[in-house]
């Protein structure tokens, strides 16, 4: 699907491996609460709003998964140069809610080997990812401490006195760069700074949780990828034999 302005799908996802197409068209229906306000004696057409249900379908050709999406929609007006002064038309803008089964965050995972517990907290970000983005960003960052699981970041310390204490998120990630991997560990720390607003106010959008999940999948790219160097060995071994094939036994 190539997103438009009142596509259901965000931008964001249109290049994900998982994108859908619309394969139905929407049911929608005015709210209680939306044909109320025409009584209004101020009443304007973009006050009209209301709920959506319908089918998508994979786009891939190994695929074809059906998914159900349900959200909100209202009519917003479309201006453009011709019209500024006259007034525009109203076309509804959709904004998903819930996709059945959920979307799949990372445009990597097809291609990379990652951990079933970083995947199991993506998949349920992505559940809650469009209603509460908040929560959303919390299990981003639970994904994040499960990749330090996975690299043997340890979640506990001994103090002097022999007791055990709890690593916070940030000492696991400056461990984790002194172990040698720096570049990964500055792309968990805005994982945690993101998982941090989500924890202490309400106000984070869906586009920040995509940020964190962008900034996962590159660390993700650096630790489970091994592709490039699989590249370079094999660069290796055509620039020492000159060629595709070793040379010939004199």
């Amino acid at each position: 699907m190539a997103p438009g302005p009142r596509s259901p799908v965000p931008p964001a996802l249109a290049e994900n491996s998982a994108s859908p197409t619309t394969s139905t068209p929407f049911a929608q229906a005015e709210s209680w609460k939306s044909r109320d306000w025409r009584k209004h004696d101020h009443w304007e057409p973009d006050w009209i709003h209301g709920q959506f249900h319908g089918a998508l379908v994979c786009g891939r050709t190994q695929c074809h998964e059906y998914v159900a999406i349900t959200g909100d929609w209202r009519l917003v007006e479309q201006l453009d140069d011709e019209n500024r002064w006259d007034g525009g038309s109203y076309e509804p803008l959709f904004t998903p809610r819930f996709f059945l089964p959920a979307l799949r965050l990372l445009t990597a995972a097809p291609r990379l080997e990652i951990p079933a517990p970083i995947e199991e907290r993506l998949l349920a970000a992505s559940t809650v990812l469009w209603a509460e983005p908040s929560s959303a960003g919390n299990r981003v960052r639970a994904a994040a401490e499960a990749l330090l699981d996975d690299q043997n970041v340890p979640r506990t310390t001994t103090t002097a006195k022999g007791r055990t204490q709890r690593l916070t998120a940030h000492s696991r990630i400056v461990e984790f760069r002194a172990a040698g991997h720096p570049e990964e560990a500055d792309l968990l720390e805005a994982v945690k700074w993101i998982g941090n607003d989500a924890s202490h106010e309400d106000s984070l959008s869906v586009a920040d949780v995509l940020d964190g999940v962008e900034l996962l999948e590159h660390a993700l790219r650096m630790l489970y990828d091994t592709r490039p160097a699989l590249l370079k060995e094999r660069a290796t071994r055509i620039n020492q034999q000159r060629g595709t094939r070793p040379p010939a036994a004199l």
